[in-house]
């Protein structure tokens, strides 16, 4: 009987539901795509390849080795792929990878890597600053500053890359739609939208 009852306040509740509210629950409940793991992981290699690089060709690569282990390494690399994985899904629940203006998925992508970037920059700041704070070496004015100014360059330099990772997916997966042959009468990439 309290089963009941609670399946009746549960189909009221969602009854009630506006569309848009309802369409975000669904979004949310969804399994994410293999083409957006795929793509996110494409885009997460390729950016983490190009920092190891830019680094090593200044020369500080060593230095920035020295100072971080395999485990650090590997949970700086899995929080970055959960970021981009989440910004790729956010821009594909959005916008489909064909037959959309370009300036559309460009405009998801710069929004959704200039929120990655912000993001990226707090897990860093909150491993590094909250024990620094805890032993009092750092005022909260200078972690507050630090803050405003890191957020504006993260949200840029995010924005850049989210960018440029959606022109790449946007390349990437049209090459992999003309390349592959159809599956069974089936296109292995999304068939274009009338």
């Amino acid at each position: 009987m309290g089963e009941n009852q609670r399946e009746r306040e549960a189909m009221a509740e969602r009854a009630s539901e506006t569309k848009p509210a309802r369409d975000a629950r669904q979004r949310s409940t969804r399994p994410v795509p293999l083409v957006t793991w795929t793509l996110a992981t494409f885009d997460t290699a390729l950016f983490v390849l190009l920092g190891v690089l830019a680094a090593h060709a200044s020369g500080g690569l060593a230095d920035l080795l020295a100072g971080l282990n395999t485990l650090v390494g590997v949970a700086v690399f899995c929080y970055l792929w959960a970021l981009f994985v989440l910004a790729v899904r956010w821009v594909h629940s959005r916008v489909a990878l064909v037959d959309v203006p370009l300036q559309t998925l460009v405009l998801h992508g710069v929004a959704a890597g200039s929120v990655a970037g912000v993001a990226f920059l707090l897990g860093l700041l909150a491993v590094a600053l909250v024990p620094t704070i805890q032993g009092g070496g750092v005022s909260l004015q200078t972690v507050v500053l630090v803050l405003l100014i890191g957020a504006g360059v993260a949200a840029i330099v995010g924005g850049v890359v989210g960018l440029l990772a959606s022109l790449l997916d946007i390349a990437v997966y049209g090459l992999a739609g003309s390349l592959l042959p159809e599956a069974g009468g089936e296109r292995v990439t999304e068939s274009r939208r009338r």
